[in-house]
């Protein structure tokens, strides 16, 4: 899954990735809760609920995360940010921690920086542009390819 995609290009793609996603997931949520209904078994009963239940769960998930990329995607608002430092980003690796401030409220955020050579970003203190929404004010994401003098 990708989670912090900054361009146009990488939302426009995540969010192609993420709708194939949510239509399988939808499916097996439909198929589990029919054979909840149809299955005589119990067991059979108990076992497609807790699928149905997972399901559901990761559904939500990656809805929200849908819902966010949407929102970056069709309203962008680019606000200062200044890198901070090094951090790591789950399942991706290491990424870069920065900090910016939208409608007087602070966030501090951490996002990779593929495909951006590391090297040529600066760490800390660098100052970039921050890709946020209106929407999701928490869900910033730094583009290091646009960078403040």
């Amino acid at each position: 899954m990708l989670l912090n995609v900054v361009s146009d290009e990488q939302l426009l793609t995540s969010q192609i990735v993420k709708t194939i996603l949510l239509l399988i997931l939808a499916v097996g949520i439909i198929f589990n809760f029919i054979r909840m209904l149809r299955v005589a078994s119990a067991r059979k009963r108990t076992v497609n609920f807790i699928i149905f239940i997972i399901l559901s769960f990761i559904f939500s998930i990656v809805l929200r995360q849908y819902r966010i990329e949407a929102a970056l995607l069709k309203s962008p608002i680019y606000v200062p940010g200044t890198t901070t430092g090094y951090c790591n980003v789950f399942a991706e690796g290491e990424g870069i921690e920065f900090k910016y401030e939208m409608d007087g409220r602070k966030f501090q955020l951490c996002n990779t920086f593929h495909p951006i050579n590391k090297d040529s970003i600066k760490v800390p203190g660098g100052k970039y542009l921050v890709r946020v929404s209106r929407n999701f004010p928490k869900q910033g994401r730094m583009d290091f390819q646009k960078k403040i003098d």
